[in-house]
């Protein structure tokens, strides 16, 4: 009869390698920083599809307005804040969209920011990335978003149909879980709100920013942030290893097909004004109202009359990166995968905490895609509204 110790030798050798199987390595694939960054990218200079009072500006005006420039290494994206408007002029506000030339599908995507325009009343900037065609039909997947006076980040997935996360090990809070069009969420989608005050707007500038992580497989979304005084090594010496990351603040995943819900993603930064979102939930913050101007009007009157108010509207980013797949095991699980062939016993526990709480979406389009509507809950504002 085989000894007690050779059946705990053998289990702990299943346990070693099934625990090493969700440990990921990264090599890195592209580079966007300093001064070659924006030949990454194209300038969109189309109307916004989430009707914000912005005009989007191609590169050359940018440049010449200063909207966009270098600051020491990092580059600055920023909005026309000296300009005054009027409503009725029909024109929004100066700003900048960028879309990154080339799509990506399934890896590794660390973006470095030191500043953002978030927190500031009648602002929705995000970062974010989109596949082609019609909304939603190649998946929209939001990394960073807000509107007006947020403090906590707001990340979202959207899809056609046929995408449902199960809310599972994560930090965030969740009360949307799928994130399909067709379905009783509809254009909100599935969202996650981070929990911390550092993750948006004021508090993560006071903090001089961090770096948010996405990781997209076959069978799961996840999204990490880390604040600048908590990167992990491993994504400093550029072989970012996931598996010291730590619980995700975002891990979409359940019933979805990811490789076939999204598809070639372009990346963007942009920070547009009202719209969909921010403008519809103006009326419920605690952002300067007009008498007999509803919330829309409100935020847009706002916006026009006040440019100074939008000097802090920028983004200050040190770099995005893009990284492939190395291998499946980390090198501290394999150590552990091996060394468990000769010791009798090794245990290890893991929670998966699940989270309720919060609505949201970005409803967006590239430029052959047509624009949909934005039903969300403002997780600061706290005004539920759909246009």
């Amino acid at each position: 009869m085989p000894s007690s110790s050779l059946f705990l030798s053998v289990g702990t050798i299943l346990s070693a390698l099934s625990s090493t199987v969700v440990a990921t390595q990264y090599t890195l694939g592209d580079s966007y920083a300093g001064s070659t960054f924006l030949n990454g990218f194209d300038f969109f200079t189309a109307a916004d599809p989430t009707n914000g009072f912005v005009k989007y500006l191609d590169k050359t005006t940018a440049q010449n307005a200063k909207i966009v420039k270098m600051v020491g290494t990092d580059n600055y994206l920023g909005v026309d804040y000296t300009t005054p408007l009027t409503v009725a002029g029909g024109v929004g506000r100066g700003s900048v969209r960028i879309e990154s030339k080339k799509t990506y599908n399934k890896g590794l995507f660390l973006v470095d920011i030191k500043h953002m325009p978030g927190g500031i009343c009648g602002t929705w900037p995000a970062f974010w990335s989109l596949g082609s065609g019609t909304w939603p039909s190649g998946g929209e997947i939001d990394i960073i978003e807000g509107v007006n006076q947020n403090t906590q980040n707001k990340m979202v997935l959207h899809t056609d149909t046929n995408c449902k996360t199960n809310g599972l090990g994560q930090s965030g809070s969740q009360s949307l879980y799928d994130c399909a069009l067709d379905s009783a969420s509809g254009a909100s989608g599935c969202d996650v709100n981070a929990v911390a005050a550092n993750t948006f707007g004021t508090g993560f500038n006071s903090a001089v920013g961090g770096v948010y992580a996405m990781e997209w497989t076959s069978t799961s979304i996840k999204m990490w942030f880390f604040p600048r005084n908590q990167i992990p090594a491993s994504i400093t010496a550029n072989a970012p290893d996931t598996a010291t990351f730590g619980t995700p603040t975002s891990n979409f995943e359940g019933a979805c097909n990811m490789d076939t819900k999204f598809i070639d993603h372009k990346f963007i930064f942009d920070t547009t004004f009202c719209g969909d979102w921010a403008g519809n939930v103006y009326g419920d913050t605690s952002c300067p109202k007009y008498a007999g101007l509803g919330s829309m009007d409100a935020c847009k009157k706002y916006v026009a009359e006040n440019p100074a108010a939008f000097q802090n509207a920028f983004w200050q980013i040190t770099s995005f990166k893009t990284f492939n797949k190395a291998a499946v095991q980390s090198s501290s699980s394999s150590t552990r995968a091996s060394s468990s062939s000769t010791r009798i016993s090794s245990t290890g526990t893991s929670t998966r905490p699940s989270s309720t709480l919060g609505t949201s979406t970005r409803s967006s389009t590239s430029t052959a895609a047509t624009a949909t509507n934005k039903v969300s809950t403002d997780a600061t504002c706290g005004g539920t509204t759909k246009k």
